[in-house]
């Protein structure tokens, strides 16, 4: 940690000095607040119950039928601090960079385990399992801009439905949005995926059209597709309106699971055990995770209208399909970490089956300084055999936002949360049985 902040503070220094051959920017957004959580695991507390079917390095539970009420970060925004810049080269073009990392409210470095945390996923702090900590997470790109011909990067950065999801996404908040909340749409089934290490293309036509792609080579000896991510997006945006269509694939995507108790984890010494007296035995947290391999493909469709100039409606589909990998037995000798974590075990996905992603909302400005968003947000995942039956999941969304200035703002949010308890989203059996949850918060971001 110490050195990952000798870093920033090296960054921060040398931007100055950089200004003078080129435009560097340092920018970013603080989001903090407060919150409460109905059936919720705790927020941070340090052990995890044995029984949960996920075990997280930094979302830990004992509890998942009470409520919880601590302090929040990152409910509207994930607060982060980023260095961006560009060098005019001449005849429109320009070469850019961009590095940006998040960070939680009690200043470590960001860490979204969506994937891999415990209790019920509507009411966890975190999100995006592609955010594993690492210094520059969120994106560390650099390539060349040019006024007609578009703009192409290399390095890591986002998704083309993550990016998606941010202009159409009605309740676009990241602890009161589903679809914000968790990276797996984003990732077009894994949420591991919603940020990649590879070459993008961003074109946008004068006309309103716009057409990217985005290709993440995996880098495995002898198979070109294994671990490969690909994009397509096509597009039209004007004044009051918008359409967007993306395809995404991963050839082998890796979600990453926690070690659930009971679990052999070989040789690893960072997992301890204690008794409460009641019966409850508690694992102490792990690095250790459960890596699972699938082919993911998805589609994705959203359109935006606004009849009135206060009034912006807001709705999108997404199709996911998550099958067998086409190249598991090439990773049996995978590195012993995956996304800074340690690997207990390599898993090829054995079933196939799809998921159905629907949104609809919208925002109201009602003053120059209030502006109201409502969503609704349903998933369906369709049954298959041998694993689990079909079933839903439906959120209902609600955010405030009041102006103080162009940089600070205050806002409410809530959202509850409903699953069917055979669904995969809520548990069946046991004291984890929790299908219905409440979240809420008053939050505060400031932009600089």
């Amino acid at each position: 940690m110490k050195k990952s902040l000798l870093a920033i503070a090296a960054m921060t220094a040398f931007a100055g000095a950089a200004q003078a051959q080129s435009s560097v920017t340092v920018y970013g957004i603080i989001d903090v607040g407060v919150m409460g959580a109905t059936n919720s695991p705790n927020l941070g507390g340090p052990w995890v119950e044995s029984g949960s079917p996920y075990v997280s390095s930094n979302q830990k539970t004992v509890n998942t039928s009470g409520q919880a009420f601590g302090m929040m970060s990152g409910g509207e925004s994930m607060s982060r601090l980023g260095f961006k810049g560009s060098e005019d080269l001449g005849g429109g073009t320009k070469a850019i960079f961009a590095l940006e990392t998040g960070f939680n409210g009690n200043g470590s470095i960001g860490n979204g385990n969506a994937g891999i945390s415990s209790g019920n996923k509507a009411n966890e702090q975190a999100g995006d399992t592609a955010l594993q900590g690492q210094l520059f997470g969120r994106a560390a790109y650099a390539g060349l801009s040019n006024d007609k011909l578009g703009t192409l990067t290399a390095g890591r950065q986002q998704n083309l439905m993550l990016d998606n999801i941010g202009g159409y996404d009605p309740v676009n908040a990241q602890l009161f949005s589903p679809i914000n909340f968790s990276g797996t749409y984003g990732g077009g089934g894994y949420t591991d995926n919603s940020r990649v290490t590879g070459l993008k293309y961003i074109w946008k036509g004068l006309d309103g059209f716009n057409a990217n792609a985005i290709y993440a080579p995996g880098g495995v000896s002898g198979q070109a597709s294994a671990g490969t991510s690909t994009g397509a997006q096509v597009g039209y945006e004007a004044q009051k309106w918008g359409v967007q269509a993306i395809a995404s694939h991963t050839t082998d995507a890796q979600s990453l699971s926690g070690i659930t108790a009971g679990n052999t984890i070989g040789a690893l010494s960072n997992t301890n055990t204690i008794s409460l007296g009641n019966g409850t035995n508690l694992i102490a947290a792990s690095n250790a995770v459960q890596v699972t391999l699938s082919n993911t493909t998805a589609y994705m469709f959203t359109a935006k209208y606004q009849p009135l100039d206060a009034l912006t409606l807001k709705a999108g589909y997404e199709r996911e399909n998550i099958g067998t990998p086409s190249n598991s037995q090439l990773y049996g000798n995978l590195p012993t970490t995956a996304s800074g974590y340690s690997v207990a075990s390599v898993s090829a996905n054995a079933y196939n089956f799809s998921q159905n992603v629907a949104w609809a909302g919208a925002n109201y400005q009602f003053t120059p300084a209030i502006k109201g968003s409502l969503g609704y947000y349903y998933v369906s995942t369709l049954s298959y055999a041998g694993k689990i039956g079909g079933g839903t999941s439906q959120y209902f969304s609600a955010l405030a936002d009041y102006s103080l200035s162009k940089r600070t703002n205050l806002y409410a949010g809530v959202m509850a949360n409903n699953n069917s308890a055979s669904n995969g989203y809520a548990p069946t059996t046991g004291a984890n049985n929790i299908t219905t949850s409440v979240t809420y918060g008053l939050g505060m971001r400031h932009t600089f």
